[in-house]
């Protein structure tokens, strides 16, 4: 139960930080076009990418997890582009 509490101290950062990465993994057309046309989707997509990559490392920060230090593993969550 000592993970349980733990949890509960920070679901509402936990929550926020869930959110946060499902919104930054939504396709939001509208801003990647806005991107496209002021030409730099290289750099939303490099910004996005290490938003992810800053909100994953502190989640699990505050679950107690390890963070890699080489970040080698990381999934890249433009591909899709």
């Amino acid at each position: 139960m000592d993970s349980q509490t733990s949890s509960r101290i920070h679901s509402p950062t936990l929550d926020a930080i869930q959110l946060m990465l499902r919104d930054l993994h939504t396709r939001h057309d509208e801003i990647r076009h806005r991107a496209a046309f002021r030409g730099c989707t290289k750099e939303l997509l490099a910004v996005q990418q290490e938003l992810v990559d800053y909100l994953l490392a502190k989640k699990g920060q505050l679950m107690g997890q390890a963070t890699p230090s080489g970040n080698s593993d990381t999934r890249n969550y433009n591909s899709f582009v």
